[in-house]
């Protein structure tokens, strides 16, 4: 029985995808865009922890958030933290990072609120919350976006 658990366990840490690490964050984010095969529009989201979210319109309505990583070395590698998810008139998530934080992030069509900010495709508005305030089902919001910025228009 020991054997099989320890062949299990072996099979399952040897099958990993192994991912690939770049010089700069434009050549991880090419790298990702071709990978995840993105036709629409990505924004970087800083977060006032310092890190650093995509939201990806993958295409049409539907969108998925990703997550750039400079690594100990100082390389970058991008990486999906959620599923594909349509959108339509709007939806939120919750997220985990590799740092461990938690985030619920939403999406509107053309909401007006201070705590949202405009996608660059001009048809939802953005907002990322601390917290996973869907399953902890809280109204407290606490606004996470330090800066956003175009990466693929």
């Amino acid at each position: 029985m020991v054997s099989m658990v320890l062949a299990v366990f072996l099979i399952t840490a040897c099958s990993g995808k192994k991912v690939e690490h770049f010089p700069s964050k434009k050549e991880a984010l090419d790298s990702f865009i071709e990978k995840e095969e993105v036709k629409g529009n990505i924004d970087l989201i800083l977060t006032t922890k310092g890190e650093s979210l995509l939201a990806i319109q993958s295409r049409e309505d539907v969108f998925f958030v990703g997550e750039l990583i400079e690594d100990k070395d100082g390389n970058y590698y991008a990486r999906r933290i959620s599923d594909n998810v349509g959108v339509g008139i709007g939806a939120s998530w919750e997220l985990n990072t590799k740092n461990k934080n938690k985030y619920t992030i939403y999406f509107e069509n053309d909401k007006k609120d201070s705590n949202y900010l405009p996608f660059s495709n001009g048809e939802y508005s953005i907002a990322l919350s601390e917290g996973h305030t869907i399953t902890e089902n809280t109204l407290e919001f606490t606004n996470t976006i330090n800066v956003v910025e175009l990466i693929k228009d």
